[in-house]
C-alpha cells in the first residue's frame, strides 16, 4: 500500500475575510497588500482567480505591525480668514 504524502494545505483567507478578521476596511487591506513588501504573498488556487492569503502568515504579519493611530483632523484648528492677523492687510508697504 503506498504511503499517503498528502501535502498540508494552509487555511487561506480572502481580502474581505482578512479585513473582517483584523477590523480594517477591504480597501485598506488591498492597499497594504499592494504597497507593503512584507505582506504575505497571494496564493491563486485552481479554479479561481481570487487571491487568497495563508492565515498563519497574515496573522504573523498583523501581530508584528506597530500600530500608529491616525491624527484627528477634526480637532485641528482650521486656518482661515478669521484667524489672520486683523492689523495685516497683505501689503508690505
Amino acid at each position: 500500500m503506498p504511503e499517503n504524502h498528502e501535502q498540508e494545505v494552509p487555511e487561506l483567507l480572502t481580502i474581505p475575510e482578512i479585513a473582517k478578521r483584523c477590523g480594517l476596511s477591504r480597501q485598506r487591506v488591498h492597499g497594504i497588500a499592494k504597497s507593503d513588501p512584507e505582506f504575505p504573498s497571494a496564493v491563486i488556487t485552481p479554479g479561481t482567480t481570487r487571491a487568497k492569503y495563508p492565515t498563519k502568515e497574515v496573522d504573523k504579519y498583523f501581530d508584528s505591525r506597530v500600530l500608529r493611530p491616525g491624527r484627528r483632523t477634526d480637532l485641528a484648528q482650521k486656518k482661515g480668514a478669521a484667524d489672520e492677523d486683523p492689523g495685516k492687510d497683505g501689503n508690505d508697504s
